[in-house]
């Protein structure tokens, strides 16, 4: 297994060149969500994986929404190595020093929107799996690598789309999700939180603004109400056993986290076994002259490990004003890999040969493809790629071009770890 590794190494490490081309490419390609069409980046992939010589189907529920999935190998275990090709908005392009979508290299950082999330880590694990393609004979198991849409957004295709209707299986799966801080080490994120995306709406009743006691004021009532949500963050939530040690290694990289950006590192740490809510958006009324007959606003909760985002429902039924009504957009439940699993233990090995360092288990404050996986296929899965987390959706996002050979290096051992 030694040997093949080493030669396997030795593959991506000679072509340094060709990964940095690839993600600046698809960095190049955009694929913005909304509205998530990622076509151009899926004929950048297809591309390589036609040069390769590698076998791949493309699955496009609805038209942009592009998924390509390739495999390598031909026996069980399946390790499914996944990435999303979407990107959020580049939003004001004044703001960036270069422009978003010029994918550059400069002084060894690659910019672009998507660098550090996630076309760094896509374009890692492809060149892993065009290293061992030619090593096929030797390995085990089979390779599955998804390029997946509609990670940043809900959509009609993506990861989801490809479990639910059994396009994609396997028995384990790494997500190639940026899991480093600026400054600091790369991480192996082995659970994240869940949540509850609730739209929440007021009906009052419209007067002439000039006699608003005539009418009953929906922004008012939602304003008024919207408080009473805070109440969950301070709700006592107990932790399972096996998710402790992930809790207490992601508390260490937020501690670091608060102190480089000045923030109380207990409003950070909190996150991780706590619930959080974000008034992300609202709206109403019709006229400044009227009182406003109705007013919404979207809320995210996120639900940590032990909590559960029905418990979110029962709490705001409890506390629901009258002419007040909600329905849930979105909600997942918090999920996690215990750190003492195979492949926890795989990914940080491989990391460790080539960073020089083991790599935490950690729990994240975010929520990705990764439960997906393990709630829907019921597998092992964690995710471990280049990229920082302060830089995920920023202005000026970069990834730097040795992290991302780097991980390219260390997905090729742990495809030989896993498949031999």
């Amino acid at each position: 297994m030694k040997k093949l590794r080493t030669k396997i190494g030795e593959v991506v490490e000679r072509r340094a060149k060709e990964l940095n081309t690839l993600c600046c490419e698809l960095i190049q390609a955009k694929g913005e969500n909304p509205p998530g069409d990622v076509s151009e980046a899926a004929k950048v992939i297809e591309h390589f994986l036609q040069t390769e010589g590698i076998s791949y189907q493309t699955f496009e529920p609805a038209k942009g929404h592009v998924s390509v999935v390739a495999t390598v190998g031909r026996a069980k275990p399946t390790l499914i190595l996944c990435g999303h090709i979407d990107v959020v908005p580049a939003g004001d392009l004044s703001s960036w020093n270069i422009p978003p979508y010029e994918g550059v290299i400069k002084q060894g950082k690659i910019f672009g929107r998507g660098a550090s999330d996630q076309k760094g880590g896509v374009a890692a694990m492809l060149m892993a799996v065009a290293a061992v393609k030619d090593f096929e004979n030797e390995l085990s198991g089979k390779i599955t690598v998804a390029s997946v849409s509609d990670e940043e957004a809900l959509g009609p295709g993506g990861a989801l789309w490809l479990l639910q209707n059994k396009k994609l299986s396997g028995s384990a799966c790494l997500i190639t999700e940026p899991t480093g801080y600026l400054d600091g080490q790369y991480s192996v994120v082995g659970g994240e939180r869940g949540n509850c995306w609730l739209r929440i709406t007021a009906h009052g009743k419209p007067a002439h603004g000039s006699m608003p006691a005539l009418g009953r004021n929906a922004i008012s009532m939602l304003t008024d109400f919207l408080p009473k949500l805070k109440a969950l963050e301070s709700a006592t939530v107990r932790v399972p056993k096996d998710a402790e040690t992930l809790i207490r290694n992601g508390r260490k990289q937020l501690r670091k986290v608060a102190e480089k950006q000045g923030v109380q590192a207990s409003v950070l740490t909190k996150a991780l076994d706590h619930y959080t809510v974000n008034l992300g958006l609202i709206s109403g009324g019709a006229k400044v002259n009227i009182v406003p007959e109705r007013c919404e606003a979207e809320v995210d909760i996120r639900v940590p490990a032990g909590g559960n985002p029905d418990a979110v429902e029962e709490f705001v039924r409890s506390v629901l004003s009258e002419h007040l009504e909600y329905e849930v957009i979105k909600k997942t439940i918090p999920s996690y890999t215990p750190t003492t699993h195979r492949l926890t233990r795989a990914v940080q090995q491989g990391a460790r040969r080539v960073f020089g360092y083991k790599s935490l288990a950690t729990y994240a404050y975010y929520t990705s493809d990764a439960h997906h996986f393990r709630e829907i296929l019921g597998v092992p899965t964690v995710s471990f790629g280049p990229g920082f987390s302060e830089l995920a959706h920023a202005y000026n996002e970069f990834v730097y071009a040795k992290d991302v050979l780097k991980m390219a290096e260390t997905y090729a051992n742990i495809i030989a770890d896993f498949s031999t």
